[in-house]
């Protein structure tokens, strides 16, 4: 069976199932156990840490359920809590799998760039007092593209030579944009958007918050590109915080799962 759905992280530890934490995965679990009597196991599309949100995840894993997939989605969305949304179910090939189907992902990253912290958007954005530079941060964001070992920009240790990790991704895509609408006065909202074949622990938040140094004039495109060649998380300066960042799609061969 495949799951789409999306949740506001912030009150989450993380997708994936932890002891004794309130997470995306254990949510869903137990309200398929209720519906099913049935043990289930998910795996998910993509993992998303604490405070971290998601519009397009996707979840796979053996249902048993004797009613239409419209009916499950209905009885799932209305037993999980208000901050995850079941928008679609569906029956698929024994062979799908979240995330080794997968052909790429796409993250965004918002920023609220103001003098005034935003009120309604503060869980889902970061704020930036001083304006950035989109054109000078896309000049460096091109620095991404291709296929490289990204571990100046791996979390949980994986981005420390002699890991024994291998830290090598596709980027497809990597742009800012300023967007046009406005969620309340005082502020604008920049958005970084990234397609790969994937992505290792934190690495989007690693990105944005070394962009944010070139966007602030205290850094160049050149010396990005130098990071990325170092390939080494101790040269890299610190992560943007979880609460701009959503998975917002994943893509699979065909758009079929």
């Amino acid at each position: 069976m495949r799951i789409d759905l999306g949740y506001d992280g912030t009150e989450f530890f993380g997708s994936q199932r932890q002891p004794e934490r309130r997470t995306v995965q254990r949510e869903i679990e137990a309200a398929l156990a209720q519906l099913t009597g049935q043990d289930v196991r998910l795996v998910f599309a993509g993992r998303t840490d604490r405070g971290v949100h998601a519009l397009g995840q996707v979840a796979s894993g053996p249902v048993s359920w004797r009613r239409d997939d419209e009916a499950l989605r209905f009885a799932l969305d209305s037993l999980t809590p208000d901050d995850i949304s079941i928008t679609g179910v569906r029956t698929v090939d024994e062979a799908f799998h979240a995330r080794f189907s997968a052909r790429s992902r796409v993250y965004r990253y918002r920023i609220w760039c103001g003098a005034v912290p935003p009120v309604f958007a503060r869980r889902f954005a970061w704020h930036e007092r001083a304006n950035l530079n989109l054109a000078t941060m896309n000049a460096a964001a091109t620095a991404l593209l291709g296929t490289q070992d990204f571990a100046s920009f791996a979390g949980d240790g994986l981005g420390i030579p002699g890991s024994g990790v291998d830290c090598t991704r596709t980027v497809l895509a990597a742009q800012w944009r300023s967007l046009p609408e406005q969620w309340e006065p005082g502020g604008t909202i920049v958005e970084f958007e990234i397609r790969a074949n994937g992505f290792l622990p934190h690495m989007v938040r690693n990105i944005v918050g070394n962009l944010c140094l070139v966007g602030r004039g205290r850094a160049t495109p050149e010396w990005f590109e130098d990071l990325i060649s170092r390939r080494d998380r101790r040269h890299a300066e610190a992560p943007a915080p979880p609460q701009g960042l959503v998975l917002w799609s994943v893509e699979y061969p065909n758009d079929a799962g």
